[in-house]
């Protein structure tokens, strides 16, 4: 059941190949040889499992603690929302002054999701998304979706799954 979402997962192969070039450094030695470098270092792998450390490998704007949590939670949504079920997931998401808030809001609103400011200000939003729920499908959503707030310094702060 777990492997249907790790494959799941490997959809957002792009992701993987940032997180490579974001966490190796490409140094060059006065003989020319290329050797690779660890910009930083990992953080601690004791207590989380091999599914959670190569989850976070895809999306790496995401905190391990934030993978474990909602990736905990992949055998009860598959329960409540089985193979077929259309489901609708509310993600909600804040932004900061500096953010290019419009632009990330226009990208969603291309992948087919619906937005809506939430406040005058227009710093946070809901977006929405229906679909037809399938192995691991709403897990990545939520990742997919967490990862991309994430990736322009916004704040995810949740989501909320329906059944349609």
């Amino acid at each position: 059941m777990k492997k249907g979402l790790i494959l799941g997962l490997l959809v957002a192969g792009g992701s993987a190949a940032y997180y490579l070039l974001k966490r190796l450094e490409l140094k060059v030695s006065e003989n020319d040889d290329i050797t690779f470098v660890k910009i930083e270092d990992d953080e601690e792998e004791v207590g989380y499992s091999a599914d959670v450390n190569e989850i976070s490998e895809l999306y790496p704007y995401l905190s391990k603690k934030f993978i474990e949590k909602v990736y905990g939670q992949t055998d009860k949504l598959e329960a409540d929302y089985p193979d077929d079920t259309l489901v609708e997931i509310k993600h909600y998401a804040s932004f900061g002054v500096d953010t290019d808030v419009k632009a990330f809001v226009t990208l969603m609103d291309e992948k087919a999701y619906e937005v809506s400011y939430v406040g005058e200000e227009e710093k946070d939003v809901i977006l929405v998304k229906k679909f037809f729920s399938e192995k691991g499908r709403i897990v990545s959503e939520i990742f997919n979706v967490a990862n991309q707030v994430n990736l322009i310094g916004g704040i995810y702060t949740g989501y909320e799954v329906l059944e349609q």
